[in-house]
Protein backbone atom coordinates (compact mmCIF):
# COMPACT_ATOMS: atom_id res chain seq x y z
CA UNK A 1 0.00 0.00 0.00
CA UNK A 2 1.61 3.32 -1.03
CA UNK A 3 2.35 5.76 1.74
CA UNK A 4 1.07 9.29 1.57
CA UNK A 5 3.22 12.09 2.87
CA UNK A 6 2.35 13.01 6.42
CA UNK A 7 1.30 16.62 6.75
CA UNK A 8 2.01 18.51 9.95
CA UNK A 9 -1.29 19.16 11.71
CA UNK A 10 -2.05 22.84 11.95
CA UNK A 11 -3.10 24.08 15.36
CA UNK A 12 -6.88 24.52 15.22
CA UNK A 13 -7.92 28.14 15.27
CA UNK A 14 -10.40 29.68 17.68
CA UNK A 15 -9.86 27.02 20.32
CA UNK A 16 -8.03 27.46 23.58
CA UNK A 17 -5.27 24.93 24.21
CA UNK A 18 -7.39 22.96 26.73
CA UNK A 19 -10.34 22.93 24.28
CA UNK A 20 -8.12 21.76 21.43
CA UNK A 21 -6.69 19.03 23.68
CA UNK A 22 -10.22 17.85 24.59
CA UNK A 23 -11.15 17.65 20.90
CA UNK A 24 -7.94 15.73 20.13
CA UNK A 25 -8.68 13.33 22.98
CA UNK A 26 -12.25 12.84 21.74
CA UNK A 27 -10.99 12.06 18.23
CA UNK A 28 -8.33 9.73 19.58
CA UNK A 29 -10.77 7.82 21.80
CA UNK A 30 -13.26 7.39 18.94
CA UNK A 31 -10.54 6.34 16.49
CA UNK A 32 -8.96 3.91 18.97
CA UNK A 33 -12.30 2.33 19.76
CA UNK A 34 -13.19 1.79 16.10
CA UNK A 35 -9.68 0.64 15.14
CA UNK A 36 -9.40 -1.84 18.01
CA UNK A 37 -12.86 -3.22 17.28
CA UNK A 38 -12.67 -3.49 13.47
CA UNK A 39 -9.06 -2.91 12.45
CA UNK A 40 -7.22 0.23 11.44
CA UNK A 41 -8.00 -0.16 7.75
CA UNK A 42 -11.72 -0.27 8.54
CA UNK A 43 -11.67 3.26 9.96
CA UNK A 44 -12.56 5.77 7.24
CA UNK A 45 -11.54 9.27 8.25
CA UNK A 46 -14.62 10.92 6.74
CA UNK A 47 -16.90 8.51 8.61
CA UNK A 48 -14.97 9.11 11.81
CA UNK A 49 -15.46 12.87 11.40
CA UNK A 50 -19.16 12.33 10.75
CA UNK A 51 -19.50 10.11 13.82
CA UNK A 52 -17.87 12.86 15.86
CA UNK A 53 -20.19 15.47 14.30
CA UNK A 54 -17.36 17.47 12.83
CA UNK A 55 -16.15 18.15 9.34
CA UNK A 56 -13.21 16.18 7.92
CA UNK A 57 -11.36 19.50 7.73
CA UNK A 58 -11.72 19.90 11.50
CA UNK A 59 -10.52 16.37 12.09
CA UNK A 60 -7.48 16.93 9.86
CA UNK A 61 -6.67 20.17 11.72
CA UNK A 62 -6.15 18.06 14.83
CA UNK A 63 -4.57 15.00 13.19
CA UNK A 64 -3.02 15.51 9.76
CA UNK A 65 -3.36 11.86 8.76
CA UNK A 66 -4.46 8.42 9.83
CA UNK A 67 -0.77 7.65 10.42
CA UNK A 68 -0.62 10.45 12.95
CA UNK A 69 -3.73 9.08 14.69
CA UNK A 70 -2.24 5.59 14.81
CA UNK A 71 0.96 6.98 16.30
CA UNK A 72 -0.98 8.90 18.97
CA UNK A 73 -3.02 5.78 19.73
CA UNK A 74 0.12 3.67 20.26
CA UNK A 75 1.55 6.38 22.54
CA UNK A 76 -1.69 6.45 24.55
CA UNK A 77 -1.59 2.68 24.83
CA UNK A 78 1.95 2.92 26.19
CA UNK A 79 0.61 5.16 28.95
CA UNK A 80 -2.11 2.61 29.64
CA UNK A 81 0.55 -0.11 29.95
CA UNK A 82 2.47 2.13 32.33
CA UNK A 83 -0.65 2.41 34.48
CA UNK A 84 -0.80 -1.37 34.67
CA UNK A 85 2.80 -1.19 35.85
CA UNK A 86 1.53 0.93 38.74
CA UNK A 87 0.44 -2.35 40.33
CA UNK A 88 3.89 -2.08 41.86
CA UNK A 89 5.41 -5.47 41.35
CA UNK A 90 8.40 -4.17 43.31
CA UNK A 91 6.55 -4.44 46.62
CA UNK A 92 6.12 -8.19 46.54
CA UNK A 93 7.06 -9.60 49.94
CA UNK A 94 6.56 -13.32 49.39
CA UNK A 95 5.43 -15.89 46.84
CA UNK A 96 1.77 -15.46 47.72
CA UNK A 97 1.80 -11.67 47.24
CA UNK A 98 3.88 -12.10 44.05
CA UNK A 99 1.32 -14.56 42.73
CA UNK A 100 -1.58 -12.24 43.58
CA UNK A 101 0.07 -9.20 41.97
CA UNK A 102 1.00 -11.23 38.91
CA UNK A 103 -2.61 -12.39 38.55
CA UNK A 104 -3.92 -8.83 38.86
CA UNK A 105 -1.37 -7.65 36.28
CA UNK A 106 -2.20 -10.51 33.87
CA UNK A 107 -5.93 -9.82 34.21
CA UNK A 108 -5.41 -6.09 33.59
CA UNK A 109 -3.23 -6.79 30.54
CA UNK A 110 -5.52 -9.41 29.00
CA UNK A 111 -8.54 -7.22 29.73
CA UNK A 112 -6.82 -4.38 27.91
CA UNK A 113 -6.30 -6.61 24.87
CA UNK A 114 -9.50 -8.66 25.03
CA UNK A 115 -11.51 -6.12 23.07
CA UNK A 116 -8.94 -5.80 20.30
CA UNK A 117 -9.64 -7.59 17.04
CA UNK A 118 -6.89 -9.60 15.32
CA UNK A 119 -7.30 -7.35 12.26
CA UNK A 120 -6.14 -4.40 14.38
CA UNK A 121 -2.82 -6.13 15.04
CA UNK A 122 -2.48 -7.24 11.42
CA UNK A 123 -3.13 -3.69 10.20
CA UNK A 124 -0.75 -2.18 12.74
CA UNK A 125 2.00 -4.66 11.83
CA UNK A 126 1.49 -4.44 8.06
CA UNK A 127 0.61 -0.78 7.48
CA UNK A 128 2.32 1.02 10.38
CA UNK A 129 5.59 -0.83 11.02
CA UNK A 130 7.17 2.03 13.00
CA UNK A 131 4.17 2.14 15.34
CA UNK A 132 4.16 -1.66 15.58
CA UNK A 133 7.83 -1.57 16.57
CA UNK A 134 7.17 1.10 19.22
CA UNK A 135 4.26 -0.98 20.56
CA UNK A 136 6.45 -4.10 20.72
CA UNK A 137 9.26 -2.12 22.37
CA UNK A 138 6.89 -0.90 25.08
CA UNK A 139 5.75 -4.44 25.81
CA UNK A 140 9.32 -5.78 25.81
CA UNK A 141 10.47 -3.02 28.17
CA UNK A 142 7.80 -4.02 30.68
CA UNK A 143 8.73 -7.69 30.40
CA UNK A 144 12.39 -6.94 31.08
CA UNK A 145 11.46 -4.74 34.05
CA UNK A 146 9.19 -7.39 35.58
CA UNK A 147 11.47 -10.41 35.11
CA UNK A 148 14.02 -9.60 37.86
CA UNK A 149 11.17 -8.85 40.27
CA UNK A 150 9.49 -12.20 39.60
CA UNK A 151 12.63 -14.36 39.47
CA UNK A 152 13.09 -14.60 43.29
CA UNK A 153 9.57 -15.98 43.68
CA UNK A 154 9.94 -18.86 41.25
CA UNK A 155 10.59 -22.36 42.54
CA UNK A 156 14.32 -22.95 42.81
CA UNK A 157 14.17 -26.07 40.64
CA UNK A 158 12.79 -24.09 37.66
CA UNK A 159 14.94 -22.43 35.06
CA UNK A 160 13.85 -18.81 35.61
CA UNK A 161 14.38 -17.75 31.98
CA UNK A 162 12.35 -20.68 30.63
CA UNK A 163 9.58 -20.14 33.19
CA UNK A 164 9.31 -16.44 32.36
CA UNK A 165 9.32 -17.16 28.61
CA UNK A 166 6.50 -19.68 29.10
CA UNK A 167 4.52 -17.17 31.17
CA UNK A 168 5.06 -14.52 28.50
CA UNK A 169 3.91 -16.92 25.78
CA UNK A 170 0.78 -17.89 27.72
CA UNK A 171 -0.22 -14.30 28.40
CA UNK A 172 0.52 -13.24 24.82
CA UNK A 173 -1.48 -16.13 23.35
CA UNK A 174 -4.39 -15.56 25.75
CA UNK A 175 -4.51 -11.89 24.79
CA UNK A 176 -4.38 -12.58 21.08
CA UNK A 177 -1.86 -10.29 19.34
CA UNK A 178 0.28 -11.99 16.70
CA UNK A 179 3.83 -12.86 17.77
Amino acid sequence: MPRRAVRKAAKPRNLTAPDAERVRDRILVAFSSKAKRSGIRAVVMGELASDLRMSPVTLYKHFASKDELVSAMVDAWALELAAIEALDLGRMADRESAHERLQVWAEAWTSSLSHVSPSFFRDLHRDHPDCWQRFQSQIDARKWAAAPLLRPFLRPDLNANVALQMLDRLITQAAGPPG
